[in-house]
Formats: structure tokens, C-alpha cells, sequence
């Protein structure tokens, strides 16, 4: 049972707050009035902390609500998927609750207020990085201080973060124009050579804008279907991924690597398929009159044809993981290294 000095400070809490959040290693539970000051209320549990935040939350849920029990059950299922009702929007950030600032952040109707009060109430969560990830897939939050503050949040955050999709994902969002300064980009460039999860994100948001510290050169290719791959920025992306798959030891990097790859590199008369012999058949029919350029014209349909496609199968198949990926997929990584060294090679 909460006691009654906590129950009295939180329904007045309740009442003078735009967003309620809970810090449950501090034992405080924090209000956001209107002026955008916080209010602290330091709890005193009666008994296990665990089970008196429960009885908070409790307690806000249904002053808020009007819900008893705890938190619904079908926000939670609806927590990831944008489906909360825009009217809730509001409400569901007085509840203490990290899922319900989850389902605000993936709502498809935010605007700038909102967007301020959701990553106030994340601060300090568990859920912080995957809050502030969300947010940054928004237009209306990149273009914002918000947005900056996020952005900075998650870059100290990257260190820490061991899942290689979200390294990824991060790098990625972060990424993005105006967020983080040139001198940050370029020091996370430099770390990437080493983790290359944090590469992937370069080439999937940075294709005509990385950072050249390798010195690349643009070559000089004369037939039309070269022409795509012979500036600076293509072959300094050409490299950069010849680099990444130098090292692949997870599936994840791997995938999304290939996947730009033929991305960047796709031809209307080239499909992604299954087998690397059905691209290299692909790139033989087209190829097989040319007189000029003929080994980086076939480089350059071949690896238009490739994608996650190639290699999910088997990597599934065999449950690959570390140096079993590069082992394993031998005859698929040695075609595309090598498609890639012509198409980087004067």
C-alpha cells in the first residue's frame, strides 16, 4: 500500500503535470508542470521498492485513465505499432509507464510539444536509446533541437551498445543532416574502420556524401553502365564495402551491406536472385556482345543482382555465425570481392 503522504503528493502531482516519468533507482518520481519545470517527489516505500512502484503506476493509470489494474493490455500489444488513438496521446504521458512513451513515439501524429515531452520522459529510462531511435525515424524530429539532443544521446550511447542492428540503425539515423557536427562524423568514420557495423550505417545514409580519408579518385569508364560507378563518392562507397566484407562475422552486416550494394548499383534489366550462379548467368547474357570494358560492364550487372537473397538461406540453413559466414559463402563472397576490385581498379 502506497502511504498517505506519497498518495497525497501524487494526485497533486497528477493534477499540475503535463508528463509524469519514474526514476525506479532513484525512488523519485518527477512531474513536468506547464513551464516546463519539474517537480520531485522522493518516495518513501513501506516495503519492497519493486512492488511500491508497481503501486504507483497503479495508482496513475487509474487517476489518469480512469483504468484499474494496471497498465492495458492492448497498448502493449499496440506499443510498437503507431496505433494509438491520437486523443490518448497526451494522457499516456502521466502514466510513468516506458511502453506507453514507446507507443507516443511511434505514433504517426506527432507534432514539436509532443516530440519534447516524449524524450523527457524517456530520460533516464532502460528504454532511452530505443525511444530516442524511433524518434529520429521523423522528419518533424530532425529538424529540431530535439532532435540534436537525441542524436548527441545516442552517439555517446553507441560504446555501449553491443546488438549490431542497432549499432547500425543508430549509426544510420545519426547520420542524418544537421545532427551531429563534421569533426563527429568523421571521428565515427575512423572508429568504423575497426567496427564495421558503424560503416553499413555510413553507406546506407552517407552514398553521395561519405568522408574520404582514403584518398579515393574518381576513374574515368566510358560506357554508360559504368558511369554509375566512377566518381569519388561511388568508388570511395565501392571501397568502403570491399572493406566491410573483408571482415563479415555477422549475418546482420552482411545482409545490409549486400543490400545496398544492389541498391546502388541496380540496372532495369538486371532482378535480384537466389544463386550467384543466376546472377552470373544474368551478367553473361548482357555482357557477351561487348567489346570495350567487358570484365567491369560484367562487375557491374553482377553486382546489381545481389541482396540479403543470396545468403539468408544458407546462413539460416547452417545457423552461420562468425568466421563460418565467410567459410561457408565462399563461392558468393569471392565473385562479389572480385566484381568489386574491377569496378575499383583504374
Amino acid at each position: 500500500m502506497l502511504s498517505t503522504e506519497d498518495t497525497l503528493k501524487l494526485n497533486v502531482l497528477i493534477a499540475t503535470s503535463i508528463a509524469i516519468r519514474i526514476d525506479t533507482y532513484k525512488l523519485v518520481v518527477v512531474g513536468l508542470n506547464t513551464q516546463f519545470k519539474e517537480q520531485v517527489i522522493d518516495l518513501n516505500p513501506t516495503g519492497d521498492s519493486d512492488a511500491y512502484i508497481k503501486e504507483i503506476k497503479k495508482l496513475l493509470i487509474n487517476q489518469v485513465l480512469g483504468v484499474m489494474g494496471g497498465y492495458p493490455s492492448y497498448l502493449k500489444r499496440w506499443s510498437r505499432m503507431g496505433q494509438v488513438a491520437s486523443s490518448n496521446l497526451t494522457s499516456l504521458l502521466k502514466l510513468g509507464e516506458v511502453e506507453a512513451v514507446v507507443a507516443v513515439s511511434n505514433a504517426t501524429n506527432l507534432d514539436k510539444d509532443l516530440l519534447k515531452l516524449v524524450w523527457w520522459c524517456a530520460t533516464n529510462t532502460d528504454n532511452q536509446a530505443e525511444i530516442g531511435r524511433f524518434l529520429l525515424t521523423k522528419d518533424l524530429c530532425v529538424n529540431t533541437e530535439v532532435g540534436k539532443d537525441i542524436a548527441h544521446y545516442l552517439l555517446e550511447f553507441l560504446p555501449f551498445t553491443q546488438d549490431v542492428e542497432q549499432l547500425i540503425d543508430t549509426t544510420n539515423l545519426i547520420l542524418q543532416k544537421g545532427l551531429i557536427s563534421e569533426v563527429e562524423k568523421a571521428k565515427l568514420w575512423k572508429q568504423g574502420q575497426r567496427k564495421t557495423a558503424l560503416l553499413v550505417g555510413f553507406i546506407e545514409r552517407m552514398q553521395d556524401n561519405l568522408p574520404n580519408e582514403v584518398g579515393a579518385t574518381s576513374l574515368d569508364f566510358t560506357h554508360q553502365d559504368l558511369q554509375i560507378t566512377s566518381s569519388e563518392q561511388a568508388q570511395l562507397l565501392l571501397k568502403t564495402t570491399v572493406h566491410i566484407l573483408k571482415k563479415i562475422n555477422q549475418e546482420t552486416i552482411l545482409y545490409r551491406t549486400l543490400d545496398v550494394l544492389g541498391q546502388y548499383l541496380s540496372h532495369p534489366l538486371i532482378t535480384c536472385k537466389n544463386s550467384i550462379n543466376d546472377i552470373t548467368n544474368q551478367a553473361n547474357v548482357l555482357t557477351h556482345n561487348s567489346k570495350h570494358e567487358k570484365e567491369k560492364l560484367f562487375a557491374r550487372m553482377l553486382l546489381a543482382g545481389v541482396s540479403e537473397r543470396l545468403v539468408v538461406s544458407t546462413i539460416s540453413a547452417h545457423n552461420l555465425t562468425g568466421s563460418a559466414i565467410r567459410k561457408k559463402l565462399i563461392n558468393v563472397l569471392e565473385p562479389i570481392q572480385k566484381a568489386l576490385n574491377a569496378l575499383t581498379t583504374p
